[in-house]
């Protein structure tokens, strides 16, 4: 009976969701504390789980907003020598006792012509988390001037690291637009050993896979994804025993759907939907079809692609990963060009069109998919950047028991996301200086953890894909001091892929440093206690030693005196 009576409760808030939800239902709700901008459209489900919607972000005087997760640590990551939180923090790496925290910028935060100071270089801080509760710096390696550090890979075993660069400003060329490789023997003090260089080109994200089968092999999956972009961008390299083995100087494996799909297509503007041009009003009068990510499975026998307006769909890469001679580039001219068995990159479904396939008529870019381990499901979010954007992006799982034609099981996405709370005052005013697009997803099993931008640190329950539960939240209160802020916004930014790491979720937030959490909430008990567990590769590193045990007191959230 108790389980009956929980279900029809279940039942009569989603039935709540398509109405509206005025004021007086808000009245009843306890945990409603002074509203700033009621929404149109909320999620009934005031604590976890949520079915489909999350929780709506709290005002920005109220945070932080903490369901189901403890604070261990925290530190805003100065600048060398300084104090005050950087900002413009980027990707995020683990190896032994050191984090790498890389930089969104091509050169050091606070200097450059708008700070009346020569630009000094971007840096990659190196924080030692030996004791996760006390977080702190212990160095800083330089990378290039005018390249931001967008991505960057460990492979602790192999003492090696991997920072994808590319060019911010100036011009394109393979100074700026590269893979770097260094010995990480010393975590404290990386040492560049090579260079894979892109030219023109520049990357954008990337994932790395290890060879099960021949451990010291490794494919480098990178996009090219900004500027004038060339095709193809899907590229593929190996590397040999990093950091100082060999590396293939060129491409062993690309892909493209071009010219079948062209990487530029007219758009109408009927094509897309009025109500997604709220605030900012401007239509796109094209789309883009270059890749934007992927994913890559276990064994390596298939590609899960994001098409940045092309849609998501899956390649069979088995020849390329099996060592078995393969052609190298793959051009989609028409239906048949992916029939050929002997590519190394082929698109399992040979028809150009068949992908899963939502702009237009919404308004966003294919952003992330990743494979759930050992379930035939993928989950897939998009992205769409400004704070006059309103709505934001979701996210989709996808069922992929037929590879060759994906389905779309259900969707999750936050009050934040629905369209009537696209309005003045509401949750999407860009008075608020705020975004909510999911950006990066850590995948197990059950669950997943997602950065939301302004939306924090997310938790999702798929044990039933058709319909996902957000279980956890955790968004920040924001550092009052930062020597650079994205966009010039007070808010909220979670931007990198969390990371697992013995047990503790470690993110930082663009703006206000490092946080290191504890989820405690359902499904908590699935977690792997030992190792570290990323999105973007497929291997693990092996358990290290025990974290020292400390009896200092957890880091204290920032506050308004709190550099």
């Amino acid at each position: 009976m108790a389980g009956a009576m929980r279900t029809w409760r279940m039942l009569a808030g989603l039935l709540a969701l398509a109405g509206p939800w005025g004021s007086a239902a808000r009245a009843q709700d306890s945990s409603w504390k002074h509203p700033r901008f009621p929404p149109v459209v909320d999620t009934p489900f005031k604590k976890v789980p949520r079915p489909i919607i999350g929780a709506l972000r709290q005002p920005l005087h109220e945070l932080p907003q903490n369901d189901n997760f403890e604070l261990v640590g925290y530190h805003p990551l100065p600048n060398p020598g300084d104090t005050i939180a950087r900002g413009r923090n980027g990707p995020t790496g683990i190896s032994g006792d050191c984090l790498y925290v890389g930089s969104r910028i091509g050169r050091r935060p606070g200097t450059g012509p708008l700070f009346g100071t020569p630009p000094l270089p971007p840096e990659v801080l190196i924080v030692d988390i030996s004791n996760p509760r006390r977080p702190r710096p212990v160095g800083a390696l330089p990378t290039i001037l005018n390249a931001t550090s967008r991505e960057l890979r460990t492979i602790p075993d192999a003492h090696a690291l991997i920072v994808m660069n590319f060019r911010e400003t100036g011009e394109d060329s393979g100074a700026v637009n590269n893979y770097q490789v260094y010995d990480i023997t010393d975590c404290r003090r990386p040492v560049l050993r090579q260079t894979i260089s892109l030219g023109i080109d520049r990357p954008h994200e990337f994932f790395l896979w290890r060879d099960p089968r021949e451990p010291a092999r490794f494919l480098l999956y990178s996009s090219i994804h900004l500027g004038d972009v060339r095709e193809p961008s899907l590229r593929v390299f190996e590397l040999m025993a990093p950091p100082d083995g060999p590396i293939s100087p060129e491409p062993v494996a690309t892909f493209t759907l071009t010219p079948a799909v062209p990487r530029v297509q007219p758009v109408q503007p009927f094509e897309w939907r009025d109500d997604h041009f709220v605030f900012d009003t401007e239509k796109p009068a094209v789309q883009r079809n270059n890749v934007h990510s992927m994913s890559v499975s276990q064994d390596g026998t298939r590609v899960y692609v994001a098409n940045i307006h092309g849609g998501y769909y899956v390649l069979d890469s088995s020849r390329l990963a099996n060592r078995e001679p393969c052609i190298r580039d793959t051009v989609t001219v028409d239906e048949t060009s992916n029939t050929d068995p002997n590519l190394c990159l082929r698109k399992l479904n040979p028809d150009p069109d068949a992908r899963v396939d939502f702009t237009p008529p919404y308004a966003w870019t294919e952003h992330s998919v990743y494979p759930v381990p050992g379930r035939p499901y993928l989950v897939i979010s998009g992205e769409r950047n400004g704070t006059e954007t309103c709505p934001w992006s979701w996210g989709h799982i996808l069922d992929i028991s037929n590879e060759r034609r994906p389905q779309v099981v259900s969707r999750y996405m936050l009050p934040e996301n629905l369209e009537p709370n696209c309005v003045p005052g509401g949750p999407g005013d860009p008075s608020l200086q705020r975004e909510f697009s999911p950006h990066q997803q850590l995948v197990f099993p059950n669950l997943f953890f997602v950065s939301w931008y302004s939306a924090g640190l997310r938790v999702w329950d798929i044990a039933n894909p058709v319909l996902p539960m957000e279980v956890g939240v955790y968004v920040p209160k924001p550092a009052s001091r930062v020597v650079e802020r994205f966009r010039d916004s007070p808010d909220v930014w979670m931007w990198p892929h969390p990371i697992l790491y013995n047990g503790l979720i470690y993110i930082t937030d663009e703006n206000s440093g490092l946080y290191v959490l504890r989820y405690k909430g359902p499904r908590a008990h699935e977690l792997p206690r030992r190792g570290l567990f990323v999105s973007n590769t497929n291997y693990l590193a092996p358990p290290p030693l025990p974290p020292r045990t400390s009896q200092e007191p957890v880091a204290p959230e920032p506050a308004d005196d709190t550099p």
